[in-house]
């Protein structure tokens, strides 16, 4: 397949999200696109209330300002293994889901639809996320020489580091088509400036979901 659409590791902004105003997308629009937002625009107050049990953490602090400083410091460090993971050609998505927004782009443009919505506990749900990569509709034409952008690959977690080569190349690759994760979400009381709500405890790409397609980029 060509790419016909714009690269880098950012695609066409959209997701779907299921209509109406029932408990599954009230719950989806309170924790999970809140979450993406905040990961990806570094909102790290908004994501310090928005995950799992961050805000009665005592072992990030005696009081809420230490909490919120030590959970900037986490947060910051997980962004760092993501880059570094990246560069390297394989994020490790074991622990919290912000590596996991970075590498889907998620947030920021990859298509995803909300599945159903499962009991996982008391006040706890799991929320299915379908996610599909637009890699074969990109447009490289307008990124310049010695530009990188990166594609996710198999096994999940694998990416690709594509560099604009100077002059015509045709670059044959491997690459996510689709992939689902589940979503944990655990209803948390409110807590210092933190209010009430649904709050984001795991996301994990569900095992054997992915699909790949062959990729020609046309440069």
């Amino acid at each position: 397949m060509r790419s016909q659409n714009p690269g880098l590791v950012v695609l066409a902004v959209g997701c779907a999200v299921l209509a109406g105003c029932g408990p599954s997308s009230r719950t989806e629009g309170e924790a999970i696109l809140p979450y993406l937002e905040a990961v990806q625009a570094q909102e790290f107050d908004a994501l310090f209330c928005l995950s799992a049990g961050a805000a009665s953490a005592e072992e990030l602090g005696e009081d809420e300002d230490q909490r919120r400083i030590a959970f900037e410091d986490w947060a910051r460090a997980e962004i760092d293994a993501y880059l570094e993971g990246r560069d390297a050609g394989r994020v490790e998505l074991a622990g919290s889901p912000v590596k996991l927004v970075k590498l889907f782009s998620l947030g920021r443009g990859t298509f995803f639809s909300f599945g159903p919505v499962r009991s996982a506990g008391e006040d706890a749900v799991t929320v299915r996320t379908d996610l599909r990569f637009g890699y074969s509709r990109q447009d490289l034409s307008r990124l310049s020489p010695g530009t990188t952008f990166y594609l996710c690959g198999a096994p999940v977690g694998a990416v690709h580091a594509v560099r604009v080569p100077v002059g015509a190349r045709e670059i044959d690759l491997e690459v996510l088509e689709s992939v689902s994760v589940d979503w944990t979400l655990v209803r948390s009381p409110a807590s210092g400036r933190c209010p009430e709500g649904w709050t984001v405890a795991s996301a994990v790409p569900v095992a054997d979901s992915h699909a790949t397609e062959s990729v020609t980029l046309v440069f």
